[in-house]
C-alpha cells in the first residue's frame, strides 16, 4: 500500500508515539515504587525509621570497620576519600529506605537528628550539597560508597527498587553523623532526591520521594575465630610454599599498635625462629583496599615493623634475621568486594629470605 507523501510522517510519528507509550507502560510495570517493605526485611531493634518509609535494603555484619566522613569527600582513583574521617569498628547495620512523596531530605535528616538526640546521641558533623563533596552520584567512588558495603552495588543490581531509588545527578544531598558517648554507638544518615537511574524504573514516581541510607555501628569486640598456627605448622608452610599467612596478629583500624590478643601468634613465630637458628624472614604487612594506596603502603610497613620489634623484644630474636616490608592491598588473596574478603586480605605474611 502506498501512502501520500504528507501522510507518511504523521503515521511514523503516531507509530513511534504509540511504541513509546507501550514501552513506558511496561517500564513502569516492571519497577514501580513498592508499597511495602521488600520481602524478608525488617528494622533492627532500637532504630526507628522515618514515618511511612519503605525498607528497600538491609545488610548486617557482626564486625566491620568504617571511616565515617567528617569532611569533604573527593573522588580519587575510583575511590571516595574524605578529607577527615572518624574510624569506628563493631557490629554494623546498613539500611536503605524510600520516604513518602513530598518529603525533603532536610526534613528527613532533621527528624532523625531529633529522635537520636532524644536517645542520647550528639551531632558530630553534617554537610549538604557541594559542601559534602562528591555526592551527586550514588555510585562507587562517590560519597555514599564510603559507608555502604562494597558488595552493595552487586546486591542491588541495576533495576531493583534500591537501585531505582539511587541514581545519577541526585539532588539535595544531606549527611549527618551522630555519636552516643554512653554506648559508643555511631549513626550516619544520608538523604537525597533520586536522580536518573534506569529506563526500567518508574523514575517519575521515585523522584517525588527521598532516599535514605542509615548506617549504625555498635561497639562490639571482634570474635576471635582464627586458630593460632603452631610453630611446626608455620615451618611446614614455609617449606612447602616459601611463605605463611598469619591472621592472629591484630591491629585497630588505621593503627600499627599490636593488640594484646596477638601474643599467642607472636610466641609461635618466636618459637619457630628459635628452633631454626638460620631462618631469616621477610615480615610483610598486607591491608584491604579501604583508603588510599600510599597511606596503606605506609600503614602496612609500620605494622610489619611493629611485629619485628615485638619479636626482637619479647622473644629475643636478632633483628638482622627479620626484614619489615609493606605491600598494602597489592597482593590480595580474596576479593575486596565484601567484608569476608577484606578480612582475608588483612594479614601478616612471613616469607623466606
Amino acid at each position: 500500500m502506498t501512502y501520500p507523501r504528507l501522510l507518511a510522517p504523521f503515521l511514523i510519528r503516531s507509530f513511534v508515539g504509540a511504541l513509546l507509550l507501550t514501552v513506558n507502560a511496561l517500564v513502569q510495570a516492571a519497577n514501580p515504587v513498592p508499597v511495602n517493605d521488600l520481602k524478608g526485611l525488617t528494622d533492627p531493634n532500637g532504630l526507628k525509621r522515618y514515618t511511612g518509609s519503605i525498607l528497600l535494603y538491609r545488610d548486617d555484619a557482626a564486625y566491620d570497620e568504617l571511616k565515617f566522613p567528617m569532611g569533604k569527600v573527593t573522588s580519587k582513583d575510583d575511590q571516595a576519600v574524605a578529607a577527615r574521617s572518624q574510624d569506628h569498628s563493631g557490629q554494623r547495620t546498613t539500611l536503605q529506605y524510600l520516604t513518602p512523596a513530598g518529603k525533603s531530605p532536610l526534613e528527613v535528616v532533621r527528624n532523625y537528628q531529633q529522635d537520636l538526640n532524644a536517645a542520647g546521641y550528639k551531632s558530630s558533623f553534617e554537610c549538604a550539597g557541594d559542601a559534602c563533596g562528591s555526592a551527586d552520584w550514588i555510585r562507587p567512588g562517590y560519597f555514599v560508597s564510603t559507608l555502604v558495603p562494597g558488595a552493595y552495588w552487586n546486591n542491588i543490581g541495576d533495576n531493583s527498587p534500591a537501585a531505582c531509588a539511587g541514581g545519577t545527578a541526585v539532588g539535595e544531598f544531606r549527611y549527618a553523623l551522630l555519636d552516643n558517648a554512653a554506648t559508643g554507638s555511631t549513626v550516619a544518615v544520608m538523604a537525597w532526591r533520586p536522580g536518573d537511574s534506569s529506563v526500567y524504573c518508574d523514575e517519575t514516581e521515585y523522584k517525588k520521594r527521598t532516599s535514605v541510607v542509615v548506617v549504625k555501628v555498635d561497639t562490639k569486640a571482634r570474635e576471635q575465630a582464627m586458630e593460632t598456627l603452631s610453630a611446626s605448622e608455620m615451618g611446614k608452610s614455609l617449606d612447602a610454599s616459601g611463605k605463611v599467612a598469619v591472621y592472629g596478629i591484630l591491629f585497630d583500624t588505621n593503627k600499627a599498635d599490636i593488640k594484646p590478643e596477638s601474643r599467642p601468634s607472636l610466641e609461635q613465630i618466636g618459637a619457630l625462629l628459635k628452633q631454626q637458628s638460620r631462618l631469616k624472614l621477610h615480615v610483610v604487612g598486607h591491608t584491604d583496599n579501604v583508603g588510599t594506596l600510599p597511606a596503606n603502603i605506609d600503614l602496612s610497613k609500620r605494622r610489619a615493623e611493629a611485629v619485628v620489634a615485638a619479636l626482637a623484644g619479647s622473644s629475643g630474636i636478632a633483628r638482622d634475621r627479620l626484614t619489615a616490608n609493606g605491600v598494602a592491598s597489592l597482593a590480595p588473596v580474596a576479593s575486596n568486594g565484601d567484608e569476608a574478603g577484606k578480612a582475608k586480605n588483612r594479614r601478616v605474611e612471613l616469607v623466606l629470605q
